[in-house]
This record gives structure tokens, sequence and C-alpha cells, in this order.
């Protein structure tokens, strides 16, 4: 089936499902990506993260969550037909203030059409959207390993993508039973546990599937109508993956990070004179990078462009003495930081910095930085005292 004959289709997509393929075509033709498919991942995923901090209140103790509040839509999955219409309509309580400045991001999110809604929920309430389904070691590894070469999961932190290997459930499916059927609804991502299934897009067989196969991914991101049928070709067992507990799984771990990423954050100097609000967009804006044991991530004498902030894992920062030799001079570990005079400067890095054993931290660069809040400079000028301790350290 052609681009144009999915785009010319009215009584089965919807227009905001039109629109939104139009847009991805657009962007698309005018970027002429190299990998096609990482690049529909990235627009996918960048839609959902405007909506996510258009709609996000600035409490920092409250965030917008999921629930099901129709339960006999998530229970009610059939083996012969299409499911029933999950959507998830993203909303949140403002502040009386926020209403009054942003009336339009709420309108929003309320028009859509959903069939699922969403209510405030508290951090710790999240995990009700979702129950572990205990399966054996062989079962884990053959989800994990999908997951793992899956474009859409393989960008996760592993804690997320253990987590949705254990809450994944089986369903079963005898010979001939229609998995999904093009053009209906779509709920479920699925991973082949055993059994083999073919798949047809407007009636023509198109590739099959079989143990360790997947298929569905885009009910995970968006209200999509199916763009094929896949039809058991024998009994078959698949490991199905809802989008409501997908969501939950990642929200609650983001949830988690950002706050423990805020609180690291209000103990740097150089952010002290920042809103809460700021504070927030820091947040959002801070970027995952690993290291392995001895992998240099600072340079002496190299320019900085970056700070970093340390979520697991110990950095060692050497010296070079005037022999040559590299002198240990100081360690740092989980909720320190480093590197946050090059937002400031451009001089060079003052020390190596080597991780010692796996180190797991998150960066924002100096650019990042500008494009969310402005120069460095002006902000520390709201605080006057906080403003020349800072540039004394950024002299010394």
């Amino acid at each position: 089936m052609s681009q144009n004959e999915l785009l010319t289709r009215p009584s089965t997509f919807s227009k905001e499902y039109n629109e939104l393929i139009g847009q991805l075509t657009e962007q698309i033709s005018a970027s002429q990506p190299k990998d096609v498919v990482q690049f529909c991942f990235d627009f996918f995923h960048s839609r959902l993260s405007k909506e996510k901090t258009l709609t996000r209140q600035v409490d920092q103790d409250e965030y917008m969550g999921v629930h099901p509040s129709d339960t006999g839509r998530l229970q009610g999955f059939g083996t012969t037909g299409p499911t029933e219409p999950i959507a998830l309509a993203e909303e949140e309580e403002e502040e009386e203030g926020e209403l009054q400045e942003l009336p339009e991001f709420k309108n929003h999110i309320q028009n859509r059409r959903v069939s699922v809604s969403a209510e405030s929920m508290q951090p710790q309430t999240l995990r009700s959207a979702y129950r572990k389904v205990p399966k054996s070691k062989e079962e884990q590894d053959v989800i994990h390993r999908s997951l793992t070469s899956h474009f859409l999961f393989k960008t996760i932190e592993e804690e997320q993508r253990q987590e949705v290997v254990q809450i994944m459930e089986a369903k079963r499916f005898p010979a001939g039973a229609h998995v999904i059927d093009q053009g209906a609804a779509g709920d479920y991502f699925y991973i082949v546990s055993s059994g083999t299934l073919d798949c047809f897009v407007d009636g023509q067989k198109v590739t099959g599937y079989e143990r360790g196969g997947s298929f569905g991914e885009l009910a995970l991101l968006y209200n999509a109508p199916r763009a094929a049928t896949i039809v058991a070709t024998t009994d078959t067992v698949l490991w199905a993956l809802d989008r409501i507990s997908f969501r939950s799984v990642i929200m609650e771990s983001n949830l988690l990070k950002r706050k423990m990423h805020e609180a690291f954050l209000r103990d740097v100097p150089l952010f002290k004179s920042l809103e809460t609000a700021e504070i927030h967009k820091i947040a959002d804006a801070l970027e995952p990078v690993r290291f392995v044991d001895g992998q240099v991530v600072l340079k002496q004498g190299e320019p900085g462009d970056s700070f970093y902030l340390i979520e697991e894992g110990k950095a060692v920062f050497y010296k070079s003495a005037s022999d040559g030799s590299q002198q240990k001079v100081n360690e740092l570990k989980k909720g320190d930081y480093f590197g946050e005079l090059a937002l400031l400067n451009d001089k060079p890095r003052a020390a190596t910095v080597v991780a010692e054993g796996p180190l797991k931290c998150v960066t924002l660069s100096k650019l990042a930085f500008t494009r969310l809040l402005g120069p460095v400079m002006d902000i520390l000028k709201r605080n006057t005292a906080n403003y020349h301790a800072v540039l004394k350290e950024a002299e010394s």
C-alpha cells in the first residue's frame, strides 16, 4: 500500500492521523535521512515529549499520570477480532495562575478523541496501572533480546527495559485467528513466544513472524489504525504490552529521575539563581551518557562546553605534574557534578576525568543551556553575592 493510498482513506484513517503522517512525510522528504526508521522514531518521540512538556505543571510535587477509567476494555482483549480502541489523554491539574496564562494547552488535550481518561496521580500510584507477570528465565531472555534490537526500545534505559520485560503478559491465539486487523484501532505491541504468523496488507502477504519477532509498536506511541492484518498460522503465544502500561513504566522512571536531577541541580552554585520552572527545564534537557571503566570523560587542556551530573559510578580527576606524570587530585560519586564552569567561559579543562568502573552521567551543553534560558552570565547577575562567588571560582 503506497503512502498516497494511506493518506486518502478517510473511512479508515482519522484526520488527526492523516495530518500526522503528512507532517512526517514532509520532514522525511526535506531531510532525506539515511536511517528512516530512526528518523520516524525521533519524530514520534519528539511529538510525545512536546505534548508532555506543554501540559507539565510547574509544581514539582505533582506530575501527570495515566489511569484506565474503563477496566473492561483493558480486560476484554479478544483472540478473534480487533481490540477496542484505547487512547491516552494527557491531562493534569494546573495552578490557577497557570490556567489563566496557558488556557489553550489544556483545551488542546481535552479536545482530543480518547477512550481512556487521565487524571492527576501521585508518583507512588503510577505502579497501579501495571502489574508484573511471572516468566521463565528463557522467556525473559527472548523478550529482552527482542526489545534490545527494536528501534523503539533500544534508546530507553536498561532499567526501563527490564520493567517492560516483567509486565508483558501472555496472549494465546488458535491457528487462523486474527491477532490484529488492518484499519482497526491499535492498543498492543507483541513479541512472539511460540508459533508462526503471517502479515497481510490489502490482502497480500508481505512478511511472516516467528519466535522472537515483534509487531504493533506504533500502538504504544500513537492511537493510529493498524496498517496490516496479522493472522496466526499455528497455535500461537504472544507476549503483549499495552499503551497504558508502557507509558506508566516510562513515566514513573522518568519522574523519579527528574526529581533526582532537580535535587542535584539545586546544589550547583551556578544554578542558585534559577527559578523552579527553570530548574524543571534544565532537568528535562539533560542527556544521558555512559562511560566504561578507564574511559576518559574530559581531557586536561581541551576546550570544555558541557556540564556533567553523576547518576551512578565514580569519576577520578588527574592533573599533569611537571614531570609529565598524572597525579590523582579528586574523585566524585553519585550526586556530584563537574564541568559546570564550561557553561560560563571557554577556558580549557583544568583536569582529566576518567571513569573508575562503569560511570553513568547526564550532561548539558552550553549551547543547550543558552537556548533554554539565555546566557548564564545574565542569570548569575540576579544574585549579586552568588555572582561574585562563581566568578571568583571561574578565575581561580
